[in-house]
């Protein structure tokens, strides 16, 4: 009994580990490094919201997602910032650093 409990709770651990790794969402932010504007190749449609933060985790550009748009960071200072990528109710998918040029 003991033997079968076991390989039910590894089983049971396997199945949630994979269904866990499969959740993460394919996201990238490009072009980086970036000049003027970035994108972000969303293969699954869940990103609602990009959050531009410099390193000293002050909020500089906000946005609101719609697939194929481009975002310009134009006007932001040369230096590496973190895009939070924000799904639709605001929950962090992501973080990525961009190097701004």
């Amino acid at each position: 009994m003991k033997k079968i409990l076991l390989l039910f709770a590894f089983v049971l651990v396997g199945v949630a580990l994979r269904a866990q790794s499969n959740s993460r969402p394919d996201l990238s932010i490009y072009p980086n490094p970036v000049t003027e504007f970035i994108s972000v190749q969303d293969k699954n449609d869940v990103v609602g919201f990009l959050v531009v933060y410099n390193l000293l985790g002050k909020k500089v550009k906000e946005f609101e997602f719609a697939k194929g748009e481009q975002y310009s960071v134009a006007e932001l200072p040369k230096g590496m910032y973190l895009v939070q990528i924000l799904d639709r109710s605001r929950r962090n998918l992501t973080t990525q650093k961009i190097e701004k040029r």
